[in-house]
C-alpha cells in the first residue's frame, strides 16, 4: 500500500509495500521550495536590502546573482537539509494498524521517519508549499536578518548563533533551523514564561534559555530532540487515524532503529532494536 496525503505545508506518503520481517514502513514528507532571487534594484550590479524585508531593518550590500552562484547555492542548500532532516526518527507503532504477513508470520511496523526536499526557481505556474526568497550578500557583510521565507547567501554556513553557559560557541546552519519551521516546528522554548505562545517567539529567550535548549536545532544549535518528529507524528496520525499528538506514548519517536514486531511483542511492550534472528 502506498498513499499520499497532500497539505499546504507539505505532502506526505505512507508505503507499507516495503514492509517485510526485518523493514518497517516508509513514511515521507516531502516539501517542496520555490527560490526567487532577490536581486539589487534597476538592473544594478550593486544595492542594498534590509534586514529582515522591513523598511525598519538594517541595509545590507547586495550583489547580482550569476547564474553558477545560483545553482551552486541552490543545490548546496536542497542537499544539505534534505541530508540533516531525513531518517532520523522511529515513531514506535503500539496499535495494530498496518499489520501485514511474511512467510506466514504476522508483524506490525513501525515508522522509518523519511525527508524529501525538492527546489527549484519560483514561477507563477510552479506548484510550491512556500516561496523563499533569497539575497546575495557582498563580500562586506558577515550577518543578515533572515526569517522562514526570506534567506540570504550565507545561510547554509555554520555560524556562530550563541554561547552556552561555560562561554563555549554554538554554531547553526541556519537554513536547517529554518527548514525546521516550514515542517510546522516552533522555537525550542516556545510556552514556556520567558516565550508565551501569544508573544513575540522571535525574541532571545525564545531561542533557549538553558544550555540544553540553545544547543537544540530549534534554539540556536543543531541537535535534533524527539520533539522534532511532531511533523511525522501528525501525518501517520491523519494517515491512520489512530493516536493523540499530545500524547508522548502514541507513535513515540526514537532516534535509533527499531524492527517490525509481532502482534505478541506489541502487546508485552518489547522493543527490539537489534536485528532479530527471524
Amino acid at each position: 500500500m502506498k498513499k499520499t496525503i497532500k497539505k499546504a505545508r507539505w505532502d506526505a506518503t505512507l508505503d507499507t509495500d516495503v514492509c517485510d520481517k526485518f523493514n518497517n514502513a516508509d513514511l515521507t514528507l516531502t516539501l517542496k521550495l520555490g527560490f526567487k532571487q532577490v536581486n539589487p534594484s534597476g538592473g544594478k550590479a550593486t544595492g542594498t536590502y534590509n534586514d529582515y524585508g522591513s523598511n525598519t531593518g538594517t541595509a545590507r550590500k547586495i550583489v547580482r546573482w550569476t547564474p553558477a552562484a545560483w545553482n551552486t547555492w541552490k543545490q548546496n542548500f536542497v542537499t544539505s537539509a534534505q541530508k540533516y532532516w531525513h531518517g532520523k526518527f522511529w515513531l514506535i507503532n503500539n496499535f495494530s494498524e498496518l499489520e501485514y504477513e511474511d512467510s506466514g508470520v504476522k508483524y506490525i511496523p513501525n515508522i522509518w521517519c523519511r525527508f524529501k526536499l525538492q527546489g527549484s526557481d519560483s514561477m507563477p505556474s510552479s506548484v510550491h508549499h512556500h516561496t523563499i526568497e533569497v539575497v546575495r550578500l557582498d563580500k562586506s557583510e558577515t550577518w543578515f536578518g533572515s526569517h522562514s521565507r526570506l534567506y540570504d547567501s550565507l545561510d547554509t554556513n555554520s555560524v556562530q548563533k550563541g554561547t552556552d553557559s561555560k562561554g563555549n560557541p554554538i554554531m547553526q546552519r541556519a537554513h536547517v533551523h529554518e527548514v525546521g519551521h516550514l515542517l510546522g516546528l516552533g522555537h525550542v522554548d516556545i510556552g514556556k514564561p520567558h516565550c508565551p505562545p501569544g508573544g513575540n517567539t522571535n525574541l532571545g529567550p525564545c531561542y533557549g534559555v538553558l544550555d540544553k535548549d540553545k544547543n537544540s536545532v530549534m534554539g540556536q544549535g543543531m541537535q535534533l530532540r524527539d520533539k522534532h518528529a511532531n511533523p511525522w507524528r501528525t501525518a501517520i496520525i491523519e494517515f491512520t487515524k489512530k493516536g493523540n499528538a499530545a500524547k508522548a506514548s502514541d507513535w513515540a519517536p526514537k532516534t535509533s532503529r527499531h524492527y517490525p514486531r509481532t502482534p505478541a511483542e506489541v502487546a508485552a511492550k518489547t522493543s527490539i532494536t537489534k536485528k532479530p534472528n527471524r
